[in-house]
């Protein structure tokens, strides 16, 4: 009698087995990596949109100032993800030429709290890494 070639259902089983493992250990946090990516391009998205205000207010003519209590408005004039909050901790003025105030905010994710400065007068954002 000749053996024919080929895996025994044992064989097949232990390969099957080794794949869910690697599949179960690689899984969680692969999906967390593509999760992490998201939000980080959200929020280049919404500090894009933030650099975009003195453009915005210079097409209207109207100077805009935004306090700690106006992140309502904050919110209508950037648009934020679902759950998100956009503070400002100091007041943020942006003059009708264009021209900013120095300001401090802080961008609230679903995973964590952005802090960042807006510097005059060409509303430069800086995120301040060192409080987060």
């Amino acid at each position: 009698m000749t053996r024919q070639a080929g895996y025994t259902l044992l064989e097949m089983v232990v390969v099957m087995a080794v794949l869910a493992l690697a599949t179960a250990l690689v899984g969680p946090p692969g999906y967390k990596m593509v999760r992490t990516w998201q939000d980080a391009s959200r929020v280049d998205e919404v500090f894009k949109q933030l650099r975009r205000l003195p453009m915005t207010v210079r097409d209207t003519g109207r100077p805009l100032m935004l306090t700690p209590e106006d992140t309502d408005q904050a919110q209508t004039l950037v648009k934020l993800p679902d759950g998100w909050q956009l503070r400002f901790t100091t007041p943020l003025t942006v003059r009708a030429n264009g021209a900013c105030s120095d300001a401090s905010g802080e961008l609230v994710t679903d995973h964590q709290t952005l802090p960042f400065q807006v510097e005059a007068p060409f509303c430069r954002i800086v995120r301040d890494d060192a409080r987060a």
